[in-house]
């Protein structure tokens, strides 16, 4: 893996997504459509390491976009980065269950720790932001955790590729 083909994700929590998340809403399936052409397109731009925080919400759209994209493509590779060992087992049993086929298919997956502790989100994020070149993310300007991958991603002068854009057109 290396920086210059490697690209990270952003993005909120449900409840910050169109329609809280809905994936039944036409909003989703929407977003979703232009997360997988974003995620095409940096693989055709020459990005095959694709690193995801592994959070409820479009952590977990853009890893399933991922996963879509290596049976096209199998020299693409998920990494998943868990903030702590434990996180994907503190949602409801259907995402806990989406994650853990998630990290099933993953190429590689990082634990940053092994319990929850202050701040080991925000050393997620940055972890991913330092090792990549390029994010793709939904950055609304309110989310505190996406804000702050955003904002980082930034001042280290990634590409940046915001699908809130084009929500709003």
């Amino acid at each position: 893996m290396n920086k210059e083909t490697t690209c990270c994700f952003t993005g909120p929590r449900p409840k910050r997504l169109p329609m809280n998340g809905n994936e039944y809403s036409a909003e989703i399936a929407a977003l979703k459509v232009e997360l997988r052409r974003a995620v095409n397109e940096a693989y055709d731009d020459g990005f095959r390491f694709f690193m995801n925080g592994m959070a409820e919400g479009f952590d977990v759209f853009s890893a399933e976009a991922v996963l879509e994209l290596k049976k096209e493509h199998p020299d693409a590779a998920l990494i998943a980065v868990l903030p702590y060992s434990k996180a994907p087992q503190n949602h409801s049993a259907g995402i806990c269950r989406r994650m853990e086929n998630i990290l099933l298919g993953a190429d590689f997956v990082y634990s940053l720790g092994e319990e929850h502790v202050l701040g080991c989100e925000h050393r997620r994020n940055a972890y991913m932001v330092e090792n990549s070149s390029r994010i793709i993310g939904y950055y609304n300007g309110l989310s505190s955790g996406t804000a702050h991958c955003w904002n980082l991603a930034l001042e280290k002068g990634l590409e940046t590729v915001n699908l809130y854009e084009y929500d709003q057109t």
